[in-house]
C-alpha cells in the first residue's frame, strides 16, 4: 500500500514525498536487473557481430585498395615516375592505407602511412561511431516524448558542439594530409640514403643526411603538435559545452517542475536530464571516431586519385593492334622529344632513322646526346612530343603496350637484379622457359661456369655479384626471351674482354635475323654494323658504314681516331672467370656447400636463403615477454628519451589526471542534485540546484582546460619523441657495419619499412593516447576513494567486474602482440614493402621485361599469406570488445540488485547507493575509454622495443667512433700494405673472396688490380675503407694497422670513384660539394672540380646550373654525366689516396680522354689504386697488380709483366684480339 505527504509549494504545485511498498519495490527492481541482463546480452550478441564484420570488411578492402593502388602505380607511364619521386609512392602503399593516404620508397612510405589510416577509418571506428549515433538519437527521442520543451533548452547548447566538431574535422583533415606529406618525404631520403649507403659511408656523409632527415621530419613534428592542440581545444571544448547545458536543463527543469508541474515533475525532468546526458556522453565520444575518419578521408584522396588515373601508356591494358607477325622495320619520323621532369631541355630535335628488318643500326656520340632516350621511346617509356615511330610501318602509339615490349630483349648499361635467386632473374626474361632454356641463355652470356661455382642458379642475386657478374646475368635474361629486337645499351661495358669476346659472339649470333640497335663507347663493338648513326644534340650529325664514316672525318671519325690512339696498348685486366674460385677451388667449394643446407629463395615464394644469421637482431616473442631484454619496465626506458619534454609529460600528466578526477566528482554532484528532488523547502532546493549547476559549469571550464593543456602537452612531448625515435632509428641504421646491410632481412625496403612503421606505431603510446590512459588513472582513484568512503560492500561487488573488463583488453592486446611477434625474421608488410620498392625503384626494368603482373602477384601474395591469420583474430578481437562493451549493462544489473538488498536490509541509504553506482559508473566508463587504446599502445611497445633494440646494437664498425689514431700531416706518407689478407663476404661464409694477399703500394705511386670479375679488387677498396675487416691479415697505412686508426680521419684520406655512380636526388651542386663534409664548400670549388671533371660547361648550359636537381639516382643525368659529376666529387675532397673503380667506364671516347688526362694529374703526389678494363688507363701505373681466384699472381710494371709472358700477356692478347675484331 502507497501513502503519500503532500507539501504546499504554491497555488498550482506541490512536492510528493513518496514512501512506497518494500514489495512492490522489489518486484520493480527484479524487473529492472531481468531488463539489464537481456540489455547486456544483446549487446553482447549485436557488437560482437557488428564489430567482427565491420573488421572484416574493412581488413579485405584494405587489402583492395593496396592492390589496386600497386596495380595503378604499375600501371602509370615512366614518365609519370618522373615526376613523383619513388620512395614517397612506396610509402603510401603501406602506412596511409592505415589511414587512408602517395618516388620508390616516397611512394611506398606516404601510401603505407595512408592505407593504415584509410583501415582505421574504416575498421571498428564505424560500428562504435554508428552504436554511439543510435545511443544519441534513442536518447533523444526518449527525451522529447518526457518533455520537448526542456530537450530544446538543452539542445540549444548544440549548435556550438556541431561546429566544433566541423571546425575539428577539417582542421584534422588538412593537417592529416600535410602530416603524411612530411613523413613520406622523409621515408624517400631514408630510402635513398640507405640504397646509397656505400657511397654515404665512403664520404662520411652520416651526419648531413641525418641532418636532412631530421629537416624533413621537423615539418611534420610541427604539423603534429599543431594537429594535436586543435583536438585538445575542440574536445574541451565540447566538454565546456555539454556540462553548460546539463547545468542550463538543470536550472530550467527544476524551474519547470516548480511553474509546470502538470507536464514536468522532478522525476521527468531527471529522466529528460539523463537522457540528454546520455546523448552527449555519445557525442563526446564522437571525436576520437571523428578522429580517424577525417584522417582516413585526409589521407585517401592521393591514394583513389592515383587509383582512378588513366595511365598515358598502359602496359597491362589489352587495348591496341597484336599483329600475328613482326618483321622488326623500325623508323623515327621527324621526332622531337622532351623529358616531363626537363621540358626546357630538347633531348631530340626532329630526329628521322629509318632501320630495317634484320640489320644491326649503331648509335654514337657523346654522353646526353639523346642515344638513350631513342631506345626508350622504341619500348614507348615515353611518346614524343612530335613525329611518329614506326615498327612495320605501324606507329607504335596503336600497338598493344604488352605485345610491343614482348618482342624487344634489351641489356641496359646498369644492370638490375631483383630480390631472388639468379634463376628468377634470368626467369624475368621468359616466366615458363625451362630450365634447360635457362641454363643455355647462360651459356650464352658465359654466366653458366660462375653461377655453377656457386651454390648454382639458386644464389641469391644480393650475394656480392661483381659488376661483370651482373652484367651477364641481365645479358641471359634479355636472351632467354628471344625477341625480334634487340637494344643493347652499352650490354658488354662492365665485362672484361675475354669475356667480351665471348659475349660479343654470342650476341653477334644472336642479332642474326633480328633488328638491332646498338650503343657502345667501345667502337670496335659496332664496327661492324650495318649502319652507324653519330648523334649530336638530339640530331644526326652524320650517318654510313664505318669505312665511309671514316673516309668523311667527322664526329665518328673523332671517336676513332680517339680511341684508336689506345687500342693498340690496351689489354683487358679481366679474364672473366668464377669470382672466388675455379677449377679444383671449385671442387672444395662444391664440398663445403654440401655441408651447408641452402634453403630455396625465390621469387614465386619470396622466401630468403640466408647463410649468415645474425643473432643479435633476432628477438623472439618469448624473449619479449618474458622481458629478457628489457629489466627495467618499459615505460621507464621510454620515458628516458623523452626527458627534454619533462615538463610538458609533467603538465600533461597533472591535467590529464586532473580531468579523469572530475569525472567521479562530477557523478558525486550529480546524485546530490538528484537528492534535492526530496527536499521539502522549496527555497533550499532551488538555493541547492543554483549551486550544483554553477559547479557542474565549472567543472566543464575545469574539463576543458584540462583536456586542452593534456593534448597540448602530450602532443609536444609525443611528437618530439616520435620525432627523437625516427632519427634515432635512423642513426643507429646509419652507423652499422655493411655486413649489416647485406642481410637479406635488412634489405632497402625492410628498413624503411621498418623506419616508417615502427615511429608510426609509436604514437600509440604517445600524445594524446597517454593523456587518455592518465585520464582513467585519475578516474579510478577518485572513484574508489569516494566508493569506499560511501560503502565499501558495494564498492567491492561494483570492483567485482573489473577483472573482467581488463582481461577483455589483454585478450586483445595480446592478440596484437601476437601478430607482431612473429618469429618471421621478416614481416609479410615489410616482404610486399620489399617487393613493392624494388618494383617501383627498377620501374624501367620491371616494364621493359614487362613483369608488372608478376611483382603485383609477388605483392598480393605477400599480404594474402597473412590474411587467414587476421580474419581468425578478428574474431577474438570482437569478443573482446563485446565484453567490454556489454559489461556496463551487467555491471548495472549487479549494482542495482545489491544496493536494493542494502536498503531492505537498512544498511544504506537510496542516495548512497545511487552515489556508488554513479560515481563507478563513471569511472568505468573513463576506464573502457582508455581501453580502446590496447591496441594501440600494444603495438607501440613492440614497435619501441625493436627501436631500443637496433639503437643498442653495437656496430662491429662504427663510423661516427672517436678513438683511434690520427696521424699528424707530416708524419703521413701514405704507404699502403695489404699483408696476408683472407677475407669471405658474411653472407657467404664458405666463399672465399681474398686469399693469403699480400701487396704493397708505395706513397704516390698508382697500383692498378686487373683480373677476373669477381676476383676480389673491389673487394680490396672496399676493405682499405673498413666496409670490413679482413678475417685474417692486415691493411697497412704507413705501417699502421687501419683498425686503430681513427675510423673517419682514415676516410677523409680517400677519394672513391666506382663503377655505378650514385648521385642524390639533390642539386649537382649539393652532390659535387657531398665529397667533402667536414666544411663548407665554395662555387668557386665546386665549379673547379666540375672543370676537372669535364662538366663545368655542360652544367652551366643547364637552365638552372648547377642548382638542376639530379633527380632520384642521378635519373636525370646521362651515366656518363653522372660519372662525372661523381669524379668531380672526389676530387673536391683533395684525397691522398685515390680509389678509381672503372672510374671512366660510363664516359664517351672523347670525354673519357679528357677525364682521363684529368685523372692521371690528379694521380700525380698521391697513392693510387685503380681498376680498369682498358690497359690503356693503367698502362703508365708504376705497377701492375694481376689478381686471380683471390690471390696476387703477377705484379710489376706494364713493360715487365708482358716480358714475363704470364697470365697479364693473355689478357693484353685478349683485349687486342677485341680492339681489332
Amino acid at each position: 500500500m502507497n501513502t503519500s505527504t503532500t507539501v504546499n509549494r504554491s497555488n498550482e504545485c506541490s512536492i510528493v514525498v513518496n514512501t512506497t511498498n518494500n514489495v512492490s519495490s522489489t518486484i520493480s527492481i527484479e524487473k529492472v536487473i531481468i531488463y539489464y541482463i537481456i540489455i547486456g546480452l544483446g549487446y553482447f550478441i549485436f557488437c560482437y557481430i557488428g564489430w567482427s564484420t565491420w573488421l572484416i570488411a574493412a581488413e579485405r578492402q584494405a587489402r583492395r585498395i593496396r592492390f589496386a593502388l600497386f596495380q595503378n602505380i604499375l600501371r602509370q607511364e615512366i614518365g609519370w615516375f618522373d615526376v613523383h619521386n619513388a620512395g614517397e609512392l612506396s610509402n603510401r602503399l603501406v602506412d596511409d592505407l592505415g589511414k587512408l593516404v602517395f618516388s620508390a620508397w616516397f611512394m611506398i612510405s606516404f601510401y603505407r602511412c595512408v592505407i593504415d589510416k584509410i583501415k582505421d577509418g574504416i575498421g571498428e571506428k564505424v560500428p562504435d561511431f554508428l552504436s554511439l549515433c543510435v545511443r544519441m538519437i534513442s536518447s533523444l527521442i526518449l527525451a522529447f516524448v518526457e518533455g520537448w520543451k526542456l530537450t530544446l533548452v538543452y539542445l540549444s547548447i548544440s549548435p556550438l558542439i556541431v561546429v566544433t566538431i566541423n571546425v575539428t574535422v577539417k582542421t584534422i583533415i588538412s593537417y592529416t594530409v600535410k602530416e603524411v606529406q612530411a613523413f613520406a618525404a622523409a621515408s624517400s631520403i631514408a630510402q635513398e640514403v640507405l640504397q646509397s649507403i656505400r657511397t654515404v659511408t665512403a664520404f662520411h656523409g652520416q651526419k648531413k643526411e641525418e641532418e636532412r632527415f631530421a629537416n624533413s621530419l621537423m615539418k611534420a613534428k610541427t604539423i603534429g603538435i599543431k594537429k594535436g592542440t586543435y583536438v585538445g581545444l575542440c574536445q574541451g571544448l565540447n566538454n565546456l559545452f555539454s556540462y553548460s547545458a546539463t547545468a542550463l536543463t538543470l536550472w530550467y527543469g527544476l524551474h519547470l517542475s516548480q511553474t509546470d508541474c502538470s507536464n514536468y515533475s522532478a522525476g521527468s525532468v531527471f529522466l529528460i536530464l539523463f537522457a540528454c546526458m546520455g546523448a552527449t556522453m555519445q557525442i563526446s565520444q564522437f571525436m576520437p571516431n571523428i578522429q580517424s575518419f577525417a584522417e582516413a578521408l585526409g589521407s585517401g584522396g592521393g591514394v583513389f586519385d592515383i587509383i582512378a588515373r588513366h595511365s598515358i601508356i598502359n602496359a597491362l591494358s589489352d587495348d591496341g593492334e597484336k599483329p600475328p607477325t613482326i618483321k622488326g622495320d623500325i623508323e623515327f619520323d621527324n621526332v622531337s622529344f622532351t623529358y616531363p621532369a626537363r621540358q626546357d631541355a630538347l633531348i631530340l630535335n626532329k630526329l628521322s632513322i629509318k632501320i630495317p628488318s634484320g640489320k644491326t643500326i649503331a648509335l654514337v656520340g657523346s654522353s646526353g646526346c639523346g642515344k638513350s632516350t631513342a631506345i626508350q621511346l622504341i619500348q614507348r617509356f615515353y611518346d614524343p612530343d612530335s613525329g611518329r615511330i614506326l615498327i612495320d610501318g605501324i606507329n607504335i602509339t596503336r600497338l598493344n603496350v604488352a605485345w610491343l615490349r614482348s618482342h624487344i630483349g634489351i641489356v641496359s648499361q646498369e644492370p638490375v637484379l631483383f630480390t631472388g635467386s639468379i634463376e628468377d632473374n634470368i626467369r624475368f626474361g621468359k616466366p615458363n622457359a625451362t630450365d634447360e632454356e635457362v641454363e643455355a641463355a647462360a651459356k650464352i652470356a658465359n654466366a653458366h661456369d660462375f653461377i655453377m661455382a656457386l651454390p648454382e642458379y639458386k644464389t641469391s642475386s644480393g650475394d656480392k655479384l661483381s659488376g661483370g657478374q651482373k652484367q651477364r646475368v641481365a645479358i641471359a635474361r634479355a636472351m632467354l626471351s628471344n625477341p625480334k629486337i634487340l637494344l643493347l645499351d652499352e650490354a658488354t661495358s662492365a665485362l672484361d674482354n675475354t669475356s667480351e669476346r665471348v659475349v660479343q659472339d654470342a650476341l653477334d649470333k644472336a642479332k642474326e635475323g633480328r633488328t638491332t640497335i646498338v650503343i657502345a663507347h667501345r667502337l670496335s663493338t659496332i664496327r661492324n654494323a650495318d649502319l652507324i648513326i653519330a648523334l649530336e644534340n638530339g640530331q644526326i650529325k652524320e650517318s654510313g658504314t664505318h669505312s665511309e664514316l671514316m673516309k668523311r672525318k667527322g664526329l665518328y671519325y673523332e671517336l676513332v681516331t680517339t680511341q684508336t690512339e689506345k687500342a693498340p696498348e690496351e689489354s683487358d685486366s679481366e679474364s672473366e672467370t668464377e669470382e672466388d674460385d675455379a677449377s679444383n677451388e671449385y671442387v672444395w667449394t662444391q664440398q663445403l656447400q654440401a655441408n651447408r643446407k641452402i634453403s630455396k629463395q625465390s621469387m614465386h615464394s619470396g622466401g630468403n636463403s640466408d647463410g649468415y644469421n645474425e643473432n643479435a637482431d633476432d628477438t623472439s616473442p618469448d624473449d619479449i615477454s618474458k622481458n629478457k631484454y628489457f629489466h627495467i619496465p618499459f615505460l621507464f626506458k621510454i620515458s628516458k628519451f623523452n626527458a627534454p619534454e619533462w615538463y610538458w609529460i609533467l603538465l600533461g600528466t597533472f591535467t590529464s589526471l586532473g580531468y579523469g578526477i572530475i569525472q567521479p566528482f562530477y557523478g558525486l554532484i550529480f546524485t546530490n542534485m538528484y537528492g534535492t528532488v526530496d527536499e521539502p523547502d522549496p527555497h533550499e532546493q532551488d538555493r541547492l540546484i543554483r549551486i550544483y549547476a554553477i559547479i557542474c559549469f565549472f567543472f566543464g571550464v575545469g574539463e576543458c582546460v584540462a583536456q586542452f593543456l593534456s593534448c597540448l602537452s602530450f602532443a609536444k612531448s609525443g611528437e618530439a619523441l616520435t620525432m627523437r625515435m625516427r632519427k634515432l632509428t635512423f642513426s643507429a641504421m646509419l652507423r652499422q657495419e655493411m655486413s649489416y646491410f647485406d642481410q637479406s632481412t635488412n634489405s632497402v625496403g625492410a628498413l624503411v619499412t621498418r623506419l616508417s612503421s615502427d615511429a608510426s606505431a609509436l604514437k600509440g603510446m604517445t600524445g594524446i593516447r597517454i593523456g587518455i590512459i592518465f585520464q582513467s588513472i585519475g578516474a579510478s582513484i577518485a572513484g574508489l576513494i569516494i566508493s569506499f568512503a560511501t560503502s565499501w560492500k558495494l564498492t567491492f561487488v561494483s570492483l567485482s567486474f573489473a577483472p573482467i573488463i581488463i582481461l577483455a583488453g589483454m585478450l586483445r592486446s595480446q592478440i596484437e602482440d601476437n601478430d607482431k611477434q612473429s618469429k618471421d625474421k621478416i614481416s609479410f608488410a615489410e616482404l610486399a614493402g620489399q617487393h613493392a620498392t624494388q618494383a617501383i625503384e627498377h620501374i624501367r626494368t620491371v616494364v621493359a621485361l614487362h613483369q608488372e603482373n608478376r611483382f603485383i602477384q609477388l605483392y598480393e601474395n605477400a599480404f594474402n599469406a597473412e590474411f587467414k591469420k587476421r580474419i581468425r583474430q578478428i574474431h577474438l578481437i570482437a569478443l573482446g570488445d563485446a565484453v567490454s562493451q556489454s559489461i556496463t549493462y551487467f555491471f548495472s544489473s549487479a549494482c542495482v540488485g545489491y544496493g536494493n538488498d542494502l536498503i531492505n536490509n537498512r544498511e544504506l541509504e537510496f542516495d548512497r547507493v545511487y552515489r556508488v553506482y554513479a560515481v563507478m559508473s563513471l569511472s568505468i566508463f573513463t576506464i573502457s575509454r582508455s581501453l580502446n587504446t590496447v591496441p594501440d599502445y600494444s603495438k607501440a611497445k613492440l614497435a619501441a622495443l625493436r627501436i631500443i633494440k637496433l639503437h643498442n646494437r653495437q656496430s662491429q664498425i662504427d663510423p661516427n667512433k672517436e678513438s683511434g689514431i690520427i696521424l699528424a700531416a707530416e708524419d703521413f706518407v701514405g704507404n699502403i700494405e695489404f699483408h696476408d689478407v683472407c677475407f669471405r663476404y658474411p653472407t657467404r661464409p664458405n666463399l672465399r673472396i681474398l686469399r693469403h694477399f699480400s701487396l704493397k703500394c708505395l706513397n704516390g705511386n698508382t697500383t692498378a688490380f686487373v683480373g677476373p670479375s669477381g676476383c676480389g679488387k673491389s673487394t680490396t677498396m672496399a676493405l682499405l675503407q673498413r666496409f670490413y675487416d679482413p678475417i685474417k691479415g692486415k691493411i697497412l697505412i704507413d705501417g699502421n694497422d687501419i683498425k686503430v686508426l681513427n675510423i673517419r680521419w682514415l676516410r677523409s684520406l680517400m677519394g672513391l670513384v666506382q663503377q655505378e655512380p650514385v648521385l642524390f636526388n639533390i642539386s649537382i651542386r649539393d652532390n659535387i660539394a657531398y665529397g667533402d663534409n667536414s666544411r663548407q664548400i665554395t662555387q668557386d670549388e665546386i665549379e673547379t672540380a666540375a672543370r676537372m671533371a669535364n662538366i663545368h660547361e655542360l652544367i652551366i648550359s643547364f637552365p638552372e646550373g648547377y642548382g638542376t636537381m639530379c633527380g632520384a639516382k642521378g635519373s636525370q643525368l646521362s651515366g656518363g654525366q653522372k660519372q662525372r659529376i661523381a669524379i668531380a666529387r672526389a676530387l673536391i675532397r683533395n684525397p691522398k689516396i685515390l680509389l678509381l673503380d672503372e672510374a671512366t667506364s660510363a664516359l664517351d671516347n672523347k670525354s673519357e680522354k679528357v677525364v682521363q688526362s684529368t685523372l692521371d694529374q690528379a694521380r700525380v703526389g698521391r697513392t693510387c689504386l685503380t681498376i680498369a678494363h682498358r690497359l690503356s688507363t693503367i698502362r703508365n701505373s708504376e705497377k701492375i697488380a694481376v689478381v686471380n681466384r683471390g690471390k696476387l699472381r703477377e705484379e710489376g710494371t706494364h713493360e715487365e709483366l708482358l716480358a714475363k709472358g704470364g697470365l697479364y700477356t693473355q689478357l693484353a692478347m685478349a683485349q687486342l684480339s677485341v680492339g681489332h675484331r
